[in-house]
Protein backbone atom coordinates (compact mmCIF):
# COMPACT_ATOMS: atom_id res chain seq x y z
CA UNK A 1 0.00 0.00 0.00
CA UNK A 2 1.14 3.55 -0.79
CA UNK A 3 1.44 5.81 2.20
CA UNK A 4 -0.83 8.84 2.02
CA UNK A 5 0.67 12.30 2.01
CA UNK A 6 -0.16 14.52 4.92
CA UNK A 7 -1.80 17.86 4.11
CA UNK A 8 1.36 19.88 4.85
CA UNK A 9 3.38 17.83 2.38
CA UNK A 10 0.62 18.13 -0.22
CA UNK A 11 0.58 21.92 0.25
CA UNK A 12 4.37 22.05 -0.21
CA UNK A 13 4.08 20.06 -3.44
CA UNK A 14 1.32 22.39 -4.62
CA UNK A 15 3.49 25.46 -3.88
CA UNK A 16 6.48 23.94 -5.68
CA UNK A 17 4.30 23.32 -8.71
CA UNK A 18 2.90 26.86 -8.55
CA UNK A 19 6.39 28.37 -8.28
CA UNK A 20 7.62 26.28 -11.22
CA UNK A 21 4.68 27.40 -13.37
CA UNK A 22 5.18 31.05 -12.43
CA UNK A 23 8.89 30.86 -13.29
CA UNK A 24 8.06 29.18 -16.59
CA UNK A 25 5.67 32.07 -17.25
CA UNK A 26 8.53 34.55 -16.82
CA UNK A 27 7.63 35.78 -13.35
CA UNK A 28 10.48 37.11 -11.23
CA UNK A 29 10.94 36.34 -7.53
CA UNK A 30 9.22 39.47 -6.13
CA UNK A 31 6.09 38.75 -8.18
CA UNK A 32 6.20 35.05 -7.29
CA UNK A 33 6.46 35.92 -3.59
CA UNK A 34 3.53 38.32 -3.87
CA UNK A 35 1.37 35.77 -5.71
CA UNK A 36 2.22 33.04 -3.21
CA UNK A 37 1.23 35.32 -0.32
CA UNK A 38 -2.04 36.21 -2.03
CA UNK A 39 -2.67 32.54 -2.77
CA UNK A 40 -2.08 31.54 0.85
CA UNK A 41 -4.39 34.33 2.05
CA UNK A 42 -7.10 33.36 -0.42
CA UNK A 43 -7.00 36.70 -2.23
CA UNK A 44 -8.06 35.18 -5.53
CA UNK A 45 -9.10 38.46 -7.20
CA UNK A 46 -5.73 40.20 -6.63
CA UNK A 47 -3.86 37.04 -7.61
CA UNK A 48 -5.75 36.96 -10.92
CA UNK A 49 -5.11 40.68 -11.45
CA UNK A 50 -1.35 40.20 -11.10
CA UNK A 51 -1.37 37.16 -13.38
CA UNK A 52 -3.37 39.08 -15.99
CA UNK A 53 -0.86 41.95 -15.78
CA UNK A 54 2.02 39.49 -16.30
CA UNK A 55 0.19 38.01 -19.29
CA UNK A 56 -0.39 41.47 -20.75
CA UNK A 57 3.29 42.34 -20.41
CA UNK A 58 4.31 39.13 -22.16
CA UNK A 59 1.81 39.74 -24.95
CA UNK A 60 3.23 43.24 -25.50
CA UNK A 61 6.67 41.68 -25.93
CA UNK A 62 5.26 39.15 -28.42
CA UNK A 63 3.65 41.96 -30.44
CA UNK A 64 6.88 43.98 -30.43
CA UNK A 65 8.84 40.93 -31.60
CA UNK A 66 6.23 40.28 -34.32
CA UNK A 67 6.65 43.84 -35.55
CA UNK A 68 10.42 43.30 -35.77
CA UNK A 69 9.89 40.06 -37.72
CA UNK A 70 7.53 41.89 -40.09
CA UNK A 71 10.16 44.59 -40.68
CA UNK A 72 12.77 41.95 -41.49
CA UNK A 73 10.37 40.15 -43.83
CA UNK A 74 9.74 43.44 -45.65
CA UNK A 75 13.47 44.13 -45.93
CA UNK A 76 14.21 40.60 -47.18
CA UNK A 77 11.41 40.80 -49.74
CA UNK A 78 12.75 44.07 -51.14
CA UNK A 79 16.31 42.77 -51.25
CA UNK A 80 15.10 39.72 -53.20
CA UNK A 81 13.11 41.90 -55.60
CA UNK A 82 16.13 44.15 -56.13
CA UNK A 83 18.33 41.12 -56.81
CA UNK A 84 15.82 39.73 -59.34
CA UNK A 85 15.57 43.13 -61.05
CA UNK A 86 19.35 43.58 -61.20
CA UNK A 87 19.94 40.00 -62.38
CA UNK A 88 17.53 40.38 -65.27
CA UNK A 89 19.38 43.26 -66.85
Amino acid sequence: MRPTMDSEHMEQEKNISLIRNLRDAGCRKPLIDKILALHENGNFREELRLLAAQRSGLLEKVHAAQKQVDCLDYFIFHMQQEHITNSGR
